[in-house]
Order: structure tokens, then sequence, then C-alpha cells
């Protein structure tokens, strides 16, 4: 443990907090890490919505929940629960309720399980993202009022042993918090303790808690500074992990699996969900992926120094020298072809260019290093991709071709090579003090962390901690090996293990290999994805889309794939696809532009956080949100 952070930074262990009781279903403590997903369908349509329920269930959800927009939905959702419990099924009911307590607190005294309150819109209103201030008489006035009404959705909680969800989310603050903090971390944490004190003073402990965001980062900051405080008041609250609006395909898998597995890396989260826009009952197998990945892993502990000014509650990026081929600003994509024989315009091609009259031209997602062995090269590389080579295996292929030497090879020839680059193969456990040494005289090498240690994020973690310590600055490649033979598998665990490393800001390139899968496209494409979740590196266009619920207003699947056919070349740009006007607004508040369903057949167009076309048809909808970044000059030409 560091004096910096509320728990171990060395090891897997798994943060202990209170076990609370949902139904017959236990949640925190040492119950393992529960998975759930969200209906869709609408809450009215009972026969609907117990068929879906059913088909989350049988795939391994384990708790489901429901949007309850009025007293319809509530009876709706009644009606569910008791159709489902008189069929045999006792998996636990959720209500999401949002901007109405009094809603909120009459399911809390039903036959349902479990409610979840939003702190930004139980009682305070809803966030306009305009300035305003309140003076302390009149937030202790807006505090006094919440605590009243949330004490006596308590009470009710208490007398019908109903458990409860804290959901806060980052762009859904309420009007209050914002005045002081913004749309900020500390909001969210501001406003998730104001209703944790209440819980822990009237002694309910039947709650657990959420800070998400489509913001990886965020995401990630927010629970890691929610546990420092809680920790600092003794509370011990069970966590429910998640990215909101994380959107769908690999995108939405990398996004998912980049937030959760970070904080479940440092052994935060009692229970998940994978919030993708499909099919809900697609969440199921992405959810219990990465709950398999890090059950049962090893608390072995790995070196980490006393001092390293590693501060995980604040981003800081890592100054890396820039004197080098690598880009310190900017995370390199390495794709290993030592499995290619021949290198061809096909394989080029894959690699992200795309052949000229004048030659070659990079996409957004072209790799910039190619690492090769015997490999032949049949054609002129493109001007910006880079080869590495093995000096052990191969001669010097090209002339600006860099080495790749073992750790062995480097301490051999570092003084022979000093002013020329090189990369070379180093562990955490091999960066001891002859290392140290030789580094501190070679400001020519690139590091290639690689790890096999059970618990490899840890380890590369501790490696950075230690080039801290010592100020040693050179470009540090993450490298991970994996041998899944389903692409899925590995997008999701790629993600889990790596992502953390970029949302920290250690990594200056990302390498993954896999001999089981060689295909270059989905290898490449996935290193873009993490580098692009974790907010390292933008390469395409960000879409923040909901998984859609009962208030959705379209059919998002299927509007999200049309916006993504015309906008996403945009890779400047940040788009929401919301499905209703209840929380789109504020969840895609870090959206440049949004499409958010405001009735049936009725879409409203968002420039930031301002409407500017209300209500217009659906059908050509989409035509008017490129019209709209076009009007904006943000439209770049395909």
């Amino acid at each position: 443990m560091t004096d910096k952070f509320p728990y171990p930074l060395n090891q897997h262990k798994r943060f202990q907090t209170e076990q609370v009781h949902v139904g017959n279903v236990s949640i925190g403590g040492d119950a393992p890490v529960r998975i759930q997903s969200m209906c869709n369908t609408a809450t009215t349509n009972v026969e609907a919505s117990v068929k879906q329920t059913i088909e989350i269930i049988e795939a391994g959800g384990e708790l489901v929940r429901y949007t309850v927009r009025h007293r319809k939905d509530a009876d709706g959702l009644i009606a569910i629960s008791k159709r489902l419990k008189a069929m045999g099924y006792d998996t636990p009911i959720v209500a999401d309720v949002h901007f109405n307590a009094d809603l909120a607190v009459m399911l809390a005294g039903s036959s349902i399980e479990k409610v979840r309150i939003n702190p930004g819109n139980f009682v305070d209103k809803r966030a306009k993202f305009e300035e305003s201030k309140l003076d302390d008489e009149a937030w202790n006035i807006e505090l006094d009022r919440l605590e009243k009404k949330f004490v006596s959705m308590i009470e009710v909680c208490k007398a019908n042993d109903t458990a409860l969800r804290i959901g806060t989310n980052h762009g859904s603050l309420s009007d209050r918090i914002m005045s002081r903090y913004g749309n900020t971390v500390k909001g969210m944490v501001v406003s998730t303790m104001e209703f944790l004190r209440i819980c822990k003073k009237t002694s309910f402990e039947n709650v657990v808690v959420s800070l998400k965001s489509s913001n990886v980062r965020v995401m990630v900051e927010a629970y890691r500074n929610l546990v420092a405080a809680m920790q600092n008041e003794e509370m011990y609250f069970p966590l429910h992990l998640g990215v909101t609006e994380a959107g769908d395909g690999v995108s939405g898998r990398v996004k998912s699996a980049a937030g959760i597995g970070a904080l479940l890396n440092d052994g935060l989260g009692d229970t998940i969900r994978v919030s993708l826009t499909e099919d809900p009952v697609a969440e199921i197998p992405v959810a219990a992926t990465l709950v398999n990945h890090f059950t049962n892993r090893s608390s072995t502990a790995v070196k980490v120094p006393e001092t390293h000014g590693y501060n995980p509650l604040v981003f800081a990026r890592r100054k890396a020298q820039g004197n080098l081929s690598i880009n310190p600003d900017r995370p390199a994509v390495i794709v290993d072809l030592r499995h290619v024989e021949v290198i061809d315009k096909r394989v080029i091609e894959q690699l992200g260019y795309e052949s000229t009259e004048s030659g070659w031209s990079a996409t957004r997602r072209a790799a910039d290093y190619i690492f090769v062995s015997t490999t032949q090269v049949q054609v002129d590389l493109p001007d910006g991709l880079k080869l590495l080579y093995e000096t052990s295996v191969t001669g010097k292929p090209t002339e600006q071709a860099l080495p790749v030497l073992t750790r062995a090879e480097y301490v051999q020839l570092h003084k022979l090579m000093r002013l020329k680059e090189k990369w070379v193969y180093l562990r955490n456990e091999e960066l001891s003090d002859e290392m140290i040494e030789i580094l501190r005289t070679d400001q020519h090498a690139v590091i290639i962390l690689e790890t096999t240690h059970i618990n490899g994020t840890a380890d590369q973690r501790a490696f950075f901690m230690q080039m801290q310590a010592h100020r040693l600055n050179h470009p540090v490649i993450v490298k991970r090996n994996y041998i899944e033979e389903n692409t899925e598998l590995m997008t999701i665990k790629a993600a889990a293990d790596s992502a953390l490393l970029f949302i920290d800001g250690f990594g200056q390139g990302i390498w993954l290999t896999n001999p089981f899968l060689p295909d270059i496209s989905f290898i490449g494409k996935l290193d873009f994805e993490i580098l692009q979740a974790s907010r390292a590196r933008t390469t395409t266009t960000e879409f923040i889309a909901c998984p859609s619920c009962g208030r959705t207003q379209f059919d998002i699947e299927k509007v999200l794939q049309e916006v993504k056919a015309k906008t996403g070349h945009l890779y400047n740009l940040k788009i929401g696809v919301m499905g209703c006007i209840v929380n789109g607004p504020g969840e895609m508040a870090d959206a440049d532009y949004g499409y958010v369903g405001a009735a049936p057949g009725k879409v409203t167009l968002y420039k930031g956080k301002k409407p500017e076309r209300k209500n217009i048809s659906s059908a050509n909808a989409v035509d008017e949100l490129v019209q709209l970044i076009k009007d904006n000059g943000d439209w770049i030409a395909p």
C-alpha cells in the first residue's frame, strides 16, 4: 500500500467491501463478482420484458434492471417480477428511476429487490450546463432538502429489505454540484459521498455504489477517488462497475474491458455491467470473460520501489525522451510480422496504408513499426513505416531497420551501439542496479517491456514505477503475448490487461502478439482501439452510444450503424447516439455532436450541450446531423 492510495499496487488483492443482499444474491465481501444487464424492452410490455429477462438469465445474468419512467412502468415492472417468480425465476429485479424520487420510494416498498437512483436528479434540479453559483446558505438548504427526502426512502428500504444503488453518472450531475465543482471527477465523488454519508448516518448498509462515464479515464479516476474518500470515512460499500454508452462491436468491447478491467486489475469491483448497443444478452459473455479473467488471480506481490511519484488518483502523462524515432506524445503501434514470409502490397495494405499513384498513403490507423525475422521485403515500404529486426536471427534487412536486442545482447553490446537507436527486451525483474546504470549512460534505447508474471499488469506498472523512481525517461513499449484462439476473448483480455498502463499515461507504444490469430488487420485494429479507449491516441470518430432501454425512441442499433457509416472518418470528433431525451444530453456531455431520440419518430440534434435542431423527423435525421457538422466547419471529406 502507498501513502497515496488505499490498497496495494504491487499485487492483485480484492478490495474488501461490506456484503449487500439483493434478494437471494449477495454482492461484495467474499461473494464472487456478479454479472448483470438491463432490458431494452418497454417496461410496460410485460410479455416482451419477461421473455428478454429469461434470455439474460439463461445467458448467465445474475441481476436484471429495467427503466422506470412513470407509474405505468412501475406497475409493469411489478407485473414482470410476479410473472417471473410464478415461472420459477428468482433472479433479483432492479428498478432504474430518474427524476422521480416519489416513484423510487414507492418501488422500494414493493416486491422489487433493488432500486437505482441517480444523485444528479433524485431531488436536485436537472443540470442545464449553465454557469451559476450557490452560496453556503443556499447550498446547505438544498442539502437538507435532499437528506429529508432520501431518509424517507431509506426507511422504506429498511422496512422492506430493499437494496439501493447510488448510481452517479458523469454528465448528469445536478445544477447544485455543477455550480461548485463543474462536470468533474471531484463533482462525481462529492455528489456520491453526500448520499453515502446519509446512509452511514442512518445505519443503512444495503447499498451498492457506481460512478460511471463514457470517458474511460474519467470513469477509472472517479472510482479510485471514491474508494479513497470512502476509506477516509471508514465506508466499504460494494462497487458496481461500468462504462456508460460504450457502443457496439469491437469498440464497445474494448472500451468496456479497458475501464472495467483497469479497476478489476486492482481488486476493485463487486458487480459489473457491460453496456453495449446490442441485444442485452450479448453483454453477458463479455462480462463473464472479464470476471473469469480476474477470478482466482494470484496475490503474489511484485517488486515496487518505496518512492516512485506515481499517484493513481490524478492523471499525469509520463515524460519520455524525444530524440529517437518514436514520438513520445503519440503511442506507437507495433505489428509482429515474424510469421509472414513475404511482405508485399497486400500486407502493407493490411497494415493500414493505401496505394496511390505517388506511392503509399497512411490512413489514421496505419501501423508505425513492423517486426520481422527472416521475412522477405518485396515492395518499397511507406515512408512512415519503420522496420524492426531480430539481430540474433537475421541480418539487417534494410539500411534504416532498427535492431531488437535481448537483455544479454544489450549488456554486451551497449557501449558499441551507444549512439545508435536500439530496442531492448526487458522485464520488471531485470531492471537491476547494473541495468539502471547502463540505461543512465545510454539515451538511445527503446525498452520493450514484457512480462510472464501471473499479474502481468501489476508487474508492468511496477516497472514504470521503478523507471520513475530512478528518473529514467526512455520510451517504453508495452508488449503482451496471447494464445487465445478466439478473437473476442483476445480483444477483451488484451484491453483489460493493457489499457490501464495507457489510462495512467505510462506507455509510449503497444505491441500485441498471438501465434494463433495471425490476422494482421485484427491485431493492428485492436492496438488502435485500446489506445483510443484509454484516451492515449485518437484515430477514429469516438461514438458515445447508449445500450438502449425502455426509454429508447428508435432502433438505436440500426441508427448507430447509419451514423457510423457517414461520420466514421471524423477522427477529430466525439458523436453521441442516445436513445432518449431523459438521460441522453447528460450522458453524452463529453460529445461534440449528438443524435438524441425526442419522441417516436422525432430526433433532437445537439452541438455540444446545446440542442440545435429540435424534434426533426427521424427519416432524415442522420443527413441533418451531417449537415449540422458541416455548418459548424467540423466536416472533413472522406
